[in-house]
This record gives structure tokens, C-alpha cells and sequence, in this order.
């Protein structure tokens, strides 16, 4: 049986104006394709503009994506830099000062007399070291009162002293090694001598407990204290106790100034400044200077006899 444009050929013979479909038919219009003018079967056809439709999709989503996706270059934000800020730095808040937090919190596990140790002059080359021991009662306070060190005015240390020394509240107490002590037993074991004595003098009489600036104890108070560290910043009879050192051991200073202006004790009260150590490489050491301490220790004081 032969096909052509879907006609049955014995059928058009008889004169029968009805044809009997095929099982395959083929379209009555031919596809034309690139290159080729064949008839293609319908299912075929079919297929193949499916396949042609999607790969024109898929061409368009391409150019589409082509388009739409920004270069490296253009996709990176372009951020202007962060201007840094040139201004002051904002100053820090003032801490609160010393308290009487560490007094208290032994006073209510019993202990009533509960003193405040400090030093003045463990680093100088010349003159003594002072300890002193104060005892602040409940309810007193002598306001202004700070770390002797952060009071950077010597007439408001004097000021602070005279009221200290004048509320007769207030137990105070101190012990001095000269500089001929601190050579013979070493700056540490005189400043914890002082420390232990200074405890002692206290007009009222033996501490029941001692809060020591620093992180030693002092031998024969190892039952009865505890060092804090910056105690004259957290404690309050512990910093009124390094104004008394501070401002006693600086009038003793300026006393030998008297008798030894040349070195200037006045002004650097014994530390070694460079103003000091040029006067002692000048002059030579004095009665007051520590031998045992650098660079006097290494001099040749021959050269000054």
C-alpha cells in the first residue's frame, strides 16, 4: 500500500469520498528544516520543537543572565573608607576612691581594731624608709582623703595631714629606719621592720587585725593581717595611713636639704633623678646616702676623700 498525502489510492478508485485513517500519518504540510525540505512524521516533529523551544530558553536565559550578572569588578561594593576619628580620646571616669569596705567586712566578724600599714621611701638612694599605721573608728573619714601618689599637690597632702593628725579619733602611729638600717638588713626587711613597729606604737594599743599595702606580711602579723595589693587606693585607713608616711618622711627630706643643699633633697626627696646622680658623681655621696644602693655602691668614693 502506498501513502501519499494521506489518500488511500483503492479507495479514491472505487469512488469512496471516505478514507480510513493510518496507524501513521503524515502531515499534509512538510516541515522545512535547515538544509532539508523532507516530510517529517508528526510525533517526530512534535518532539523536535520541543527540543527547539527549550534550547531557545535556554539561550535567552543565558543572554538574559549575561546581562543581568554585574562584573567582579562592578558586584564588589564600592565602600568609601571609615573616617577615622582624630578627636581627643574621651577620658576615662574618675574611679571611685578608697573605701571602707575591707575595715568593715572585718569589723563584723569580730575584729574592733582594725588598722590601715603603708610605706614611704623604698626606692630613693638617700634618706629613710617611713611606715605608718592608722585606724580610722566607725563613722569617721577625713574627706579628700586618696592614694598619698595620686595627690600630685604637696600643699594638699600638708593640708590633709594637719586634719588627720588633728581629729583626735583617729589613731596614727609611725616608725622610721634610717638609711644606716636599710644598709645593714636591706630595704625589704627594714620596710616590713617598720611596718610591724609602726603597728605597735598605736597610741590605743595592740591591733586586733592589719591591712597591709602590698603582697607581703610582715613577720609577727602573719596571724593577724592581710596584704592587699593597691591597698592605698581601696582602703581608706590604708591611704590615710600613706598620706601620714608620705608627708612625715617629706619633711624629714627637706630638714637635711638644710644641711645639704647641693643635692637637692628638697625637690626629689632622695630619688634618683638625674639631677641627683649628678650631684652624687660631683659631690660624692653624704651621711644620708644608701651605699648599699646602685650606682653609689659601685663608685669609687676614693676619689672623694
Amino acid at each position: 500500500m502506498f501513502l501519499q498525502r494521506g489518500v488511500n489510492i483503492a479507495t479514491q478508485a472505487k469512488g469512496e469520498g471516505t478514507t480510513t485513517p493510518p496507524k501513521k500519518t503524515i502531515s499534509a504540510e512538510t516541515t522545512t528544516l535547515k538544509g532539508s525540505s523532507l516530510p517529517r512524521i508528526e510525533g517526530e516533529d512534535k518532539e523536535d520543537q520541543e527540543g527547539a523551544q527549550k534550547r531557545t530558553k535556554n539561550k535567552t536565559s543565558k543572554k538574559e543572565t549575561t546581562k543581568t550578572t554585574p562584573s567582579r569588578q562592578s558586584a564588589r561594593k564600592r565602600e568609601k573608607p571609615e573616617k577615622l576619628d582624630v578627636s581627643s580620646p574621651k577620658k576615662k571616669p574618675k574611679a571611685a576612691g578608697p573605701t571602707k569596705y575591707h575595715e568593715n567586712s572585718r569589723r563584723e566578724k569580730g575584729y574592733k581594731r582594725v588598722c590601715g600599714v603603708d610605706e614611704a621611701g623604698r626606692g630613693p638612694l638617700a634618706g629613710p624608709v617611713i611606715a605608718a599605721a592608722c585606724i580610722l573608728p566607725e563613722g569617721v573619714q577625713i574627706e579628700g582623703v586618696d592614694d598619698s601618689k595620686k595627690i600630685n599637690s604637696e600643699e594638699e597632702r600638708e593640708l590633709l595631714y594637719e586634719a588627720i593628725m588633728e581629729d583626735k579619733r583617729i589613731e596614727t602611729a609611725y616608725w622610721i629606719c634610717d638609711e644606716k638600717r636599710i644598709d645593714q638588713i636591706n630595704i625589704l626587711e627594714a620596710t616590713m621592720e617598720c611596718m610591724r613597729k609602726s603597728t605597735e606604737m598605736l597610741p590605743g594599743g595592740p591591733v586586733d587585725w592589719a591591712l597591709i599595702d602590698g603582697n607581703k606580711i610582715p613577720k609577727g602579723l602573719e596571724d593577724k593581717a592581710e596584704a592587699i595589693v593597691k591597698g592605698d587606693a581601696k582602703s581608706q585607713c590604708i591611704a590615710t595611713a600613706s598620706i601620714v608616711a608620705k608627708v612625715t618622711r617629706d619633711r624629714m627630706m627637706r630638714e637635711i636639704d638644710t644641711k645639704y643643699p647641693q643635692y637637692g633633697f628638697k625637690d626629689h626627696k632622695g630619688y634618683g633623678t638625674k639631677a641627683h646622680c649628678q650631684a652624687i658623681e660631683k659631690y660624692g655621696p653624704c651621711e644620708y646616702h644608701r651605699m648599699t644602693f646602685a650606682p653609689i655602691k659601685y663608685m669609687d668614693l676614693s676619689k672623694y676623700e
